[in-house]
């Protein structure tokens, strides 16, 4: 499925992709650069070192902050979808509990919830990876409100309430993890800040001159390379949907392993 962005594109890439497509080029561009630049502005470089040490420390500490910020944010959202996740799959097997003791009227209702947990993991799921499932209503979300409403209707005031307010809560886990990933608007914004750490990550080092040339190319390798590999975490935890370090929909296969058959 197309990615709904580039950064969700990032985000999809396993580790040996990535490192093809993304570290080892700039890197070696990196390298390439500073053995060059060293040719052609060594003498100046030399005469201004100090200079050029003092502007591109300032640039890479303002980017590290600014990375820094993603980072933890990413964390952090990673998190809270992987907690919500857990406890949407939770109130839904609660909810086939309370349909299951009702016996054979609760069949309906327990039929719902599998429909429901089926969507999740045929259909939300593999949009969620490629961050485009925002709003999305599908039958199993339309068989669920009205067998818990009919439900409802039919059970006491306090029951009633109890099992409105369970699926209110589901509903409210699932807008959360529809939502997790950024829009495309958010989306373009973050790629543009990694484009421009990308530029800071080679150029900065073109223009601070090491003790050699050959410590000079492998250090603007090895700290392009890295900072591309934290932009690379950043993106896979801005869509804690997607790539190698994402949410697992394990506990809705569980649920319907255990409670569907």
């Amino acid at each position: 499925m197309q990615p709904s962005s580039f950064v969700n594109w990032i985000a999809l890439l396993e580790a040996d992709e990535a490192f093809l497509l993304l570290v080892a080029p700039v890197a070696i561009i990196a390298a390439i650069g500073a053995l060059l630049s060293r040719a052609v502005f060594g003498s100046m470089i030399a005469t201004s070192s100090t200079v050029g040490t003092t502007k591109a420390g300032a640039a890479a500490e303002i980017y590290a902050v600014v990375l820094g910020f993603i980072i933890l944010f990413g964390f952090e959202q990673f998190h809270v979808t992987k907690q919500d996740v857990l406890l949407e799959a939770t109130l839904l097997d609660r909810l086939y509990s309370e349909a299951q003791a009702l016996g054979e009227q609760g069949e309906p209702l327990e039929d719902a919830v599998m429909a429901y947990v089926g969507d999740v993991l045929v259909i939300d799921w593999p949009l969620q990876s490629a961050g485009r499932s925002e709003g999305l209503v599908t039958p199993g979300v339309i068989a669920l409100e009205r067998e818990v409403r009919a439900r409802a209707v039919k059970s006491s005031a306090f029951e009633g309430f109890r099992l409105n307010n369970m699926y209110d809560q589901i509903m409210q886990l699932r807008t959360k993890r529809l939502s997790a990933a950024p829009d495309g608007v958010v989306a373009n914004a973050i790629f543009q800040v990694l484009a421009v750490g990308i530029v800071l990550s080679v150029v900065t080092g073109w223009f601070v001159r090491g003790p050699s040339i050959l410590v000079h190319m492998a250090l603007s390798a090895m700290i392009s390379g890295a900072v591309v590999f934290l932009m690379i975490l950043s993106a896979q935890l801005l869509y804690p949907f997607s790539g190698t370090v994402a949410v697992s929909s394990a506990p809705f296969k569980i649920l319907m392993q255990t409670q569907g058959n």
